[in-house]
């Protein structure tokens, strides 16, 4: 029923990969993005989560994203249990730049409104996200490595179609089709028109996915006019803080140990991202 699942992490464009894949005439992935079933909502069953498949076209290869699969070890062994021939995909980004992504999404809709080593603190997955080379272990400890697409978030920004096609090519459909995402800019950098507002519509969101309606949710998020009703343009709209970020030597530490063990991992240079981004 499921043939591929992107699995993470958050704040590696996953809205774009979705806008890249939906309209694919080989592939089908339902309205609702991050669906959380083998995190958060197993326990409603197969039957459920098969449940946002049963539209798919005869024929075409069905797909889901949920961005938190990534460091779940549990998530991972739910989904090796469930199908172990589905095939996986990820996208790394520099940790240092996907945390403080993360952080800065965080701000920007009224989630939190401490400091970013606060938030390291009270978020502690922020961090895990960004454990690589422990995360791809227990993932390659069940799943062969060919059938899990490790995408690079920077080839994305280099060469979008290149990155397209390595998705299609790696699910094995027609690597000529050209995704209107490549000439679009997804998921820009939002400010919240209201705090009070954002957080009413995030807990609106929980409140839909808890009673089942994911579709409904995905559609009203896929909508211009409700995106325009609470967010509007950041001020920051570049995305880059205005002033260096500090990130703690701990985080330092832990991250550049986990791109040596990823380097050696992968049999891949990853040196890139030992320095924090700012």
């Amino acid at each position: 029923m499921v043939d591929f699942i992107f699995i993470g992490p958050s704040k590696t464009a996953s809205t774009w990969i979705y806008e890249a894949v939906r309209p694919h005439p080989e592939l089908f992935v339902p309205a609702a993005k991050d669906i959380y079933f083998f995190d958060k909502y197993h326990d409603r069953g197969n039957a459920w989560y098969e449940g946002f498949f049963r539209d798919a076209p005869a024929g075409s290869l069905c797909g889901e994203l949920s961005h938190d699969y990534f460091f779940n070890p549990a998530a991972i062994e739910r989904i090796h249990a469930f199908d172990s021939a589905v095939k996986l995909i990820c996208c790394l980004r520099n940790p240092f730049e996907r945390a403080y992504s993360s952080y800065l999404h965080m701000v920007r809709v009224g989630m939190f409104a401490g400091s970013f080593e606060e938030a390291l603190e009270k978020f502690p997955y922020i961090v895990d996200e960004g454990k690589y080379h422990t995360n791809l272990s227990h993932i390659f400890s069940l799943f062969d490595r060919e059938a899990v697409l490790i995408l690079d978030f920077d080839e994305l920004e280099a060469d979008p179609a290149r990155f397209a096609r390595r998705i299609f090519d790696f699910l094995g459909v027609d690597e000529a089709f050209v995704p209107a995402v490549l000439h679009q800019k997804v998921n820009p950098a939002r400010d919240a028109r209201s705090v009070t507002l954002a957080r009413m519509a995030k807990r609106a969101a929980l409140l839909l996915r808890h009673l089942g309606c994911s579709n409904l949710l995905g559609r009203l998020k896929h909508s211009r006019l409700v995106d325009r009703l609470i967010y509007r343009p950041a001020a920051n709209a570049s995305g880059k803080p205005k002033t260096p970020v500090v990130y703690p030597e701990h985080l330092v530490s832990l991250y550049r140990t986990e791109l040596d063990g990823l380097s050696q991992l992968m049999q891949a240079d990853y040196s890139k991202w030992r320095s924090p981004a700012n």
